[in-house]
């Protein structure tokens, strides 16, 4: 496989839909390193078409007609039907990169008068997740956001962390583990603060919705579970309930391990590439959760991957949301805080503080009411709200007020008064 090439190869994405083009692109830029990036058709050497769509068939047959000298790799999960073509290369899906990559590598030379045999890949069994409920419609339009992808079942099964299988004198353990500690730069790289002039850039912006406007607000709602958010959540209750390294697999991205009794995760990934990710909207097929291999533990002695799990998460809440709110918090009812978050550590967001110092000196209120108490714009409550509620400190609350007024109105209807009871209380001038 030649990796690092100088040239990146170029590719043409042929009738895939927005959300396809995009994971197609994630997919090269991500696992691939880089390999190719999807082109314009003009420059490109390669056709790029997936037999998801109905289409796709018409679409082999005008790439081979329109360029002919030019290599088609077609992305597919049927066994039969395959056209038998030199310049034709099937890829089984699920796709892994470096199959990917040696794809691509072959295309390119054939496309500029290198021919070579085809590369033969040997398809393995990949365990994805079975989801109770079918998880969104498979047509290209847009499914609704009321129905999210279920989640699959933990992983039950048991491997113990590879740090407690040392058994080295304490002392000399605890050496070790300091060195170990100095090496986790993402681990322990200081917050950053978010200024309101660079929030559209860093965060992100949400076409088609006025975050701001009260009377949109609920469509500025999103479902973590049709997101990589919702499925890392979903990893870390699974890994720390049962005390398991597990690592998380998704078909277009890397893979994520999770150490549960050092609550650190490791990723092989910059922060651009996880930005990119958030918003990509995934299929439970997409993902599968697995107990971790030697091989992958191995990985991790690159420890400036390392990075501490709920600062992981509560930056991948932030992109995820780019200004909206979880839909598991209710935009109407009031929310309180636990206790306050670890800004030493979290990314600080437009008036983070001051909306933290509101809601545990004052108490719970409702996003609408936060943004008119602190005059501030809806969308700093709104994504400050999915950064704490995915590290589980804001919750649905109610305030305080709702419950003095509730225990003082009356249980039960107030008992008739007899006759005499009548004539004493006239008597009195009652």
């Amino acid at each position: 496989m030649k990796k690092g090439r100088k040239d990146v190869l170029g590719v043409c994405v042929l009738g895939m839909d927005d959300r396809s083009y995009r994971l197609i692109s994630l997919f090269l830029k991500g696992p691939c390193e880089g390999f190719a990036q999807v082109v314009d058709d003009d420059i490109a050497s390669v056709d790029l078409i997936d037999t998801h769509f109905s289409y796709s068939e018409k679409l082999i047959e005008t790439s081979l007609s329109r360029i002919p000298q030019r290599s088609v790799i077609v992305l597919t999960t049927k066994k039969t039907e395959r056209l038998v073509k030199d310049n034709v290369l099937y890829l089984d899906k699920p796709i892994k990169a470096e199959q990917m990559m040696e794809a691509l590598d072959w295309a390119n030379d054939y496309s500029k008068g290198r021919p070579r045999p085809k590369p033969f890949f040997d398809t393995p069994t990949v365990h994805t997740f079975s989801p109770a409920t079918p998880a969104r419609p498979q047509s290209i339009s847009k499914p609704d956001a009321s129905q999210p992808a279920a989640l699959p079942q933990a992983i039950q099964t048991e491997v113990a962390p590879p740090y407690l299988n040392v058994k080295t004198h304490e002392r000399e353990q605890q050496k070790l583990i300091d060195l170990d500690e100095q090496h986790k730069k993402a681990k322990y790289r200081s917050a950053i603060n978010i200024e309101e002039h660079k929030f559209d850039d860093f965060i992100g912006t949400v076409p088609d919705v006025n975050l701001n406007d009260s009377t949109q607000r609920y469509q500025a709602a999103y479902v973590t579970k049709n997101y990589y958010q919702g499925y890392v959540q979903f990893a870390y209750q699974s890994s720390l309930s049962n005390g398991h390294t597990l690592q998380l697999n998704c078909t277009i991205w890397k893979p994520l391990i999770i150490l549960p009794h050092a609550k650190e995760i490791w990723l092989d990934a910059d922060d651009t590439l996880l930005k990119e990710m958030a918003n990509v909207w995934l299929d439970s097929h997409d993902m599968s959760i697995t107990p971790v291999q030697k091989d992958s533990l191995q990985k991790i002695i690159h420890l400036e991957k390392v990075q501490e799990m709920n600062a992981f998460l509560w930056k991948l809440a932030l992109w995820t949301s780019k200004g909206r709110y979880p839909k598991a918090l209710d935009v109407d009812n009031a929310v309180a805080l636990k206790h306050w978050p670890d800004f030493t550590r979290y990314i600080v967001t437009p008036h983070a503080l001051r909306i933290s110092g509101l809601l545990l000196g004052r108490g719970p209120e409702t996003m609408l009411e936060i943004a008119v108490l602190l005059n501030i714009e809806l969308r700093y409550v709104y994504v400050f709200l999915s950064a704490t509620h995915a590290l589980g400190i804001a919750v649905q609350a109610k305030r305080q007020v709702d419950t003095i007024i509730k225990t003082t109105l009356p249980s039960t209807p107030p008992a008739k008064k007899g006759l005499l009871n009548s004539i004493i209380s006239k008597l009195r001038g009652r």
